[in-house]
C-alpha cells in the first residue's frame, strides 16, 4: 500500500548550511504517517477501539538536501505483519526527482493499558486490499 503526503520546506526547518536540519525528515515522515491514519479515516477508527500507534524503531538514511521553498513528496510503502506495521518512506525533492531521505521503520499498536497488540483487522484488510487495487493499475 503506498500514500503520497505534499510539503514545502519552510525557513523554520533550515540549518546554518541553508538546507533542511537532519532531525526534520523525521518530522515529515510522521507528518505523512499521521496524514495515512487521518485521510484513510482509518485513525477514526483506530481512537474509536481505544488503539494507539507507537514506533518501534526509526532508521534514516540522508541522500540529497532540501532548501528552502522546495516542494517536497514523502511517499510511504506500508506493510503489516501480525502485530508489527512496517513502512518505508522516500522523502522527494519534486522539482529535482531526487530522493533526500529514506526513512525505514515498525511501529506497534497498544491498547488503554499500554499493552502492545496485535495490528488491527481493519488496517490489515485495508493496507492488503489496496495493494491488490495498485498492483491492478
Amino acid at each position: 500500500m503506498k500514500s503520497i503526503y505534499h510539503l514545502t520546506v519552510r525557513g523554520y526547518e533550515l540549518d546554518s548550511f541553508g538546507h533542511v536540519n537532519n532531525a526534520v525528515y523525521l518530522q515529515y515522515a510522521e507528518a505523512a504517517k499521521w496524514d495515512f491514519f487521518n485521510q484513510t479515516g482509518l485513525l477514526e477508527n483506530i481512537t474509536a477501539d481505544g488503539y494507539f500507534p507507537v514506533i518501534l524503531e526509526n532508521n534514516l538514511r540522508y541522500m540529497h538536501e532540501l532548501k528552502m521553498m522546495d516542494e517536497v513528496a514523502v511517499e510511504t510503502t506500508w506493510k503489516c505483519g501480525s502485530s508489527i506495521m512496517e513502512y518505508k518512506h522516500i522523502i522527494r525533492n519534486q522539482t529535482s526527482g531526487q530522493i533526500a531521505c529514506k526513512v525505514t521503520g515498525k511501529l506497534v499498536f497498544v491498547n488503554n493499558e499500554r499493552i502492545i497488540c496485535d495490528v488491527p483487522d481493519f488496517i490489515k484488510k485495508y493496507v492488503e486490499c489496496n495493494e491488490l487495487e495498485n498492483r491492478n493499475i
